[in-house]
């Protein structure tokens, strides 16, 4: 129970009070409930709050930096991570893998992602249906 927790870090206020076992007043003391709630969460670390809430059953995640989730221990575990060559400019750039795992038909990078301006002309001339004289008028403007 959430405010057994909250209690286990002496956080818990009122709300192991037997009143609360009455959906009304947890209803009618929405914003009390909240404030102490928030007051708990500030005392832990996030992955603290995050483990803990979801071993209690609540669907919550851990909103975490780029550079954090790239060094995820699940994702890297999961080998969810694939590298993917660009030689047109030498280098190799990590990607996000599959969302899921695939045993009947694992799931591969088919190719890298486009470079910038890559496609342009296939959409804007092929697609939009510019010609190539205003195509290049955009890339003139573009440039300046």
């Amino acid at each position: 129970m959430l405010a057994e927790w909250m209690d286990h870090h002496g956080l818990a206020g009122d709300l192991l009070d037997e009143k609360y076992r009455d959906p009304g007043v947890i209803s009618e003391n929405q914003s009390h409930i909240r404030e102490l709630f928030v007051s708990f969460l500030a005392t832990i670390t996030r992955d603290e709050a995050y483990h803990g809430l979801q071993k209690r059953g609540s669907n919550t995640g851990a909103i975490r930096s780029p550079d954090e989730v790239m060094q995820d221990p699940h994702l890297e575990d999961r080998a969810f991570w694939t590298d993917v060559e660009y030689p047109e400019i030498g280098k190799t750039f990590r990607h996000t893998g599959s969302a899921a795992i695939f045993n009947g038909s694992p799931w591969r990078i088919s190719r890298r992602a486009p470079l910038i301006g890559e496609h342009n002309e296939d959409i804007l001339c092929g697609e939009l249906g510019l010609s190539k004289a205003e195509l290049a008028a955009l890339i003139e403007e573009a440039s300046e």
